[in-house]
């Protein structure tokens, strides 16, 4: 949605079609349920998400730095060496590198 009051409006058709649809009659709509019961408790932070502009990218773009040194440090056991592993990964050492 582009604008906090839109995504409000959006979030409250969605709450409201989802009440007024018989979910409990198929036992394999059960994690739907349970889907729509945490966006329920969770409804203000999802609302004020969208007045503060945050997002998750940023710990996105550090998880996929982890997971691609957790896939070129296997079989290591040490911590210390995973944890270099990521510094390599993710500094700029390259651009220290190159020859000017």
């Amino acid at each position: 949605a582009a604008t906090p009051q839109a995504a409000k409006w959006r979030l409250s058709n969605f709450l409201l079609c989802m009440a007024e649809t018989d979910l409990t009659r198929s036992p394999v709509l059960k994690p739907i349920i349970s889907a729509i019961e945490t966006v329920i408790r969770h409804r203000q932070a999802i609302e004020s998400r969208w007045q503060s502009g945050h997002s998750n990218a940023r710990l996105e773009g550090l998880n996929s730095i982890f997971q691609a040194a957790k896939a070129r440090a296997r079989g290591y056991r040490n911590p210390q060496t995973f944890i270099s592993m990521i510094y390599l990964i993710a500094s700029p050492v390259g651009n220290l590198l190159k020859s000017t």
